[in-house]
């Protein structure tokens, strides 16, 4: 196990509470102009708005821009024609919370506290939301919340929001077409009307209609559920996708990795989970059952872009469109059976290689392709580069430059993560917790103790058929990943130790689902 080494924000003596202090007074500035005349940024331009939309667990795969051939995806093509295309969007821990906590802290999990699923953001850590007040954004966050792991129908309090006023959210529901959320300081819970993807795309339009007619500078986040199973969509919507037509990837049939992991003895799982994994397992050997789940969740895409289409126009009626940095993306992927694995939390493309689209002409060039690395966390400093609006210390990078075609790629390598077991990955593909770097060319991952897993060169294979891991000729490529991920590792403060991930679980939410199943599989520890 790794020494635990000391973060930068906290060298710095830098926290979300200090952050806030050092710009109270101008953040108190700016939101007061801005409902008069409109704030400006640094540069002493207005304000652009920002628009950030992501779905949850879609692929890249799967939109047209990214090479997906199953479905039409007009309007995400079209952020990628007026704007830009990150090719190497990378989710370091492809998995809903970790995801959000990074996103919304600009920090590694072990920094933000958020380690695995259904757990807690720490008071402490930076805020975007609360970035955004400061600079003087009104904020609104509508759909999934999921870092608050106090239940996931719980009321959230104004208190643990991170900066969002206007707020139509829940903390976690996949029950579309009941789907529940709670606004403003009511504690009464609502119903979202039909497919809530839909009516939460309604009621984003309503607020930067509202927005737009004050004037205001305002940073509207929506997190739709779909395409995340169940996997259903409106009947009209499922109707449009065959499931005996799909084009499924070469890896579709590929078994190797899953059959040995399956077969291995690395993970003792509960005896109660043994029925649900044999279910889970069926599907995974069901080409059938497959396919209609594919098709649910092709359908539930051709949803989402038809909504990013009505934000499109909404925009555009408003007449802030240009003056909006419009983003599109996701938290992860879904393997869909591919490699005969069920769900995310892998390494493979199908997890962690998400849809990146960003439209901002005042700085980002039409029709433009970066390759660079982009991770979750460095959403939040690119997110304020572009609005040329101040960022507390994160871990993450302000990539604005680079999307602009205004400096080169930073980095040359991004850590992706594993760290905490016993969810659906465990249950249905047998998978023990691992770390890994993904370059522009290579994936590898290893196991915490120290075994390697999978090394794949994405460019000659890209549907990762090959498992170069045990092969000696690339022995040497190996020790170079090794050692990147020993300096990534070293870098956000991760022990690559299970037991200490689920002792910091334990210590700041002993209810939380994942520990209690950890502990039913090791109840020595």
């Amino acid at each position: 196990m790794k020494e635990k080494t000391t973060s930068r924000h906290q060298e710095a003596g830098i926290t979300r509470r200090t952050f806030l202090g050092a710009t109270t007074m101008t953040g108190a500035g700016l939101m007061l102009s801005s409902a008069a005349s409109g704030a400006t940024n640094n540069a002493g331009d207005k304000m652009p708005n920002i628009v950030f939309v992501f779905a949850d667990q879609l692929r890249s795969h799967e939109v047209g821009c990214y090479g997906g051939k199953n479905i039409e995806t007009p309007h995400m093509d079209r952020l990628a024609r007026e704007g830009a295309l990150v090719s190497n969007a990378i989710s370091t821990y492809p998995v809903c919370s970790p995801y959000r906590g990074m996103l919304l802290t600009g920090m590694y999990p072990m920094r933000n506290g958020m380690i695995c699923n259904d757990h807690r953001i720490r008071p402490d850590a930076p805020a975007l939301g609360e970035a955004c007040q400061a600079a003087g954004y009104r904020t609104a966050y509508i759909g999934k919340w999921h870092v608050d792991g106090r239940g996931r129908a719980a009321y959230i309090p104004p208190e643990r929001r991170m900066g969002f006023e206007h707020w139509m959210a829940l903390e976690c529901t996949h029950t579309y077409f009941d789907s529940k959320y709670y606004e403003g300081d009511s504690q009464e819970l609502q119903t979202w009307e039909g497919y809530d993807a839909i009516d939460q795309t309604r009621a984003a339009r309503e607020y930067i209609q509202e927005q737009a007619a004050e004037n205001n500078p305002f940073a509207l986040f929506m997190s739709w559920g779909p395409p995340h199973d169940p996997y259903i969509a409106p009947e009209e919507y499922m109707e449009q996708v065959d499931p005996e037509t799909i084009e499924v990837p070469p890896n579709f049939h590929e078994s190797a990795l899953a059959d040995a992991m399956m077969a291995s003895d690395r993970v003792n799982l509960p005896e109660n989970f043994a029925n649900l994994r044999r279910i889970m397992r069926g599907w995974l050997a069901d080409d059938a059952e497959i396919r209609k789940s594919y098709a649910g969740y092709l359908a539930a895409t051709k949803v989402l872009d038809d909504c990013l289409g009505e934000l499109f126009a909404t925009l555009e009626e408003a007449g802030i469109l240009d003056d909006t940095i419009f983003v599109f993306t996701s938290d992860h992927g879904d393997s869909m059976g591919s490699q005969r694995f069920f769900g995310k939390e892998t390494p493979f493309e199908e997890s962690i290689h998400v849809p990146f689209l960003v439209r901002y002409p005042h700085k980002i060039p039409a029709n433009t392709v970066r390759d660079t690395l982009l991770a979750p966390i460095d959403v939040m400093p690119t997110l304020l580069g572009l609005a040329d609006a101040p960022c507390p210390e994160v871990d993450g990078l302000d990539l604005s430059a680079v999307l602009a075609g205004e400096a080169e790629d930073p980095r040359d390598a991004l850590l992706i993560m594993c760290m905490a077991i016993f969810g659906n990955a465990t249950i249905a593909n047998g998978m023990d917790a691992w770390r890994g770097v993904r370059t522009k060319q290579h994936t590898y991952a290893r196991f915490e103790d120290g075994t390697p897993w999978v090394l794949f060169d994405n460019v000659a294979d890209p549907y990762q058929l090959e498992n170069l891991a045990d092969s000696s000729e690339h022995a040497e490529l190996r020790q170079d990943l090794d050692a990147r991920l020993d300096a990534l590792l070293e870098q956000a403060d991760d022990p690559e130790d299970q037991k200490t991930v689920y002792d910091i679980i334990a210590s700041e939410n002993p209810n939380n689902g994942m520990l209690i199943n950890y502990r039913a599989a090791n109840p020595d520890i």
